[in-house]
């Protein structure tokens, strides 16, 4: 699946790998289950978590035909919701 096609559960696991990659840690699937289980990992609905991003990586959002576009001047990606679609990005941006 493409990234820019990821939801949920999904796009959620690809945002915990960057996030340990980002601080240095070695990813587990096995944490990451564990701790999804227990509402921890939830990225993709963390909305503290979108402002951070947005800062961050200097994301533009905005709603254009149905769909949040979230972009930078090197990439963009879009999703459901504005979170969504920033989360997507991130990972465009860090493959």
């Amino acid at each position: 699946m493409k990234t820019t096609e990821l939801t949920g559960q999904a796009l959620d696991f690809e945002m915990y790998r960057h996030a340990c990659k980002v601080s240095g840690r070695q990813p587990s699937q096995e944490e990451f289950e564990q701790g999804y289980a227990k509402g921890q990992f939830h990225f993709h609905q963390d909305k503290a978590l979108m402002l951070d991003l947005v800062e961050t990586y200097k994301i533009n959002t905005q709603y254009l035909a149905q769909e949040w576009l979230a972009s930078t001047d090197r990439s963009s990606a879009g999703g459901e919701t504005p979170l969504i679609a920033v989360c997507r990005l991130v990972l465009v941006l860090n493959p």
